[in-house]
């Protein structure tokens, strides 16, 4: 810990930053870009930058060419350091779905938006709004099980809930519980039950605790709810539809009792 922070004259810790970014979090994703670029070689650079150009900036590629990478490269920083805080974590993702950069970048990544307390994490190449780092353990490791039906599912949990335009929370939380499903029956070596009656073959096969297994039941029950409207083809009729606390939640919950079923292999 610095001298200021151990003496008061600076917080120990920022304030979250959802829905914002400060220049200290801005110039920390663009020094990380740089760095990793400098590692990558001029080839990577040059096709990266070329498709920003024309993709993200929207701009004549033919100025590209004539003008080159260094102009380019000056011209994307401008670009990125004029963007408000959900324009940057657009062009984040942009970078590192179109580039070849490894986990342990994405990892580094994670690192700088813990360090600079932001409420979001990549996750499976995409950005989410989860700032607790178990909750981000969990999630992820949801997500490679090893088991197809049970990572589709939360894959398509975690793409719903990151796509903050459409706020989908309801899907969000029927794909997780559809996760959940699948991870039962999987476990149970059976195939389309639904989740209260896999629950209920699961405890005779092999017992779970008794107030987990509650939970669950009172769980699915939630997501059938007429009132909710998560399993209901009228979800705009809905009188207590899901909002991003909720969505968040089952999320994380259904992820953590997916890799519990998997771990204890029961």
């Amino acid at each position: 810990m610095s001298f200021s922070k151990r003496l008061g004259y600076e917080p120990e810790k920022k304030a979250l930053q959802f829905e914002s970014i400060d220049e200290g979090l801005r110039m920390a994703i663009h020094n990380a870009f740089r760095v990793q670029e400098s590692l990558q070689g001029l080839g990577e650079s040059n096709k990266i930058y070329k498709l920003i150009w024309i993709s993200v900036m929207e701009r004549d590629i033919d100025e590209f060419h004539k003008y080159g990478i260094s102009f380019a490269v000056k011209k994307t920083k401008e670009h990125f350091f004029s963007l408000p805080w959900n324009k940057v974590y657009d062009y984040v993702e942009f970078y590192i779905n179109h580039t070849r950069f490894s986990n342990p970048f994405i990892q580094h990544l994670n690192s700088v938006f813990e360090q600079h307390n932001s409420a979001y994490r990549f996750i499976d190449k995409k950005i989410v709004p989860i700032s607790n780092e178990q909750e981000l353990v969990e999630v992820s490791q949801a997500t490679h099980t090893g088991q197809k039906a049970i990572d589709t599912h939360i894959k398509k949990a975690v793409e719903i809930f990151s796509n903050r335009e459409t706020k989908d929370y309801a899907n969000t939380i029927k794909e997780a519980i559809s996760a959940v499903e699948a991870a039962v029956n999987i476990v149970n070596g059976s195939e389309g039950k639904t989740l209260g009656d896999a629950l209920k073959q699961l405890d005779k096969k092999k017992k779970l605790p008794e107030t987990l297994k509650i939970a669950f039941e009172k769980l699915y029950g939630y997501t059938c709810d007429k009132e909710t409207g998560i399993r209901h083809a009228m979800i705009n009729e809905a009188q207590s539809p899901p909002d991003f606390a909720d969505a968040k939640f089952m999320l994380v919950t259904c992820s953590a009792f997916v890799n519990y079923l998997l771990q204890r292999n029961i």
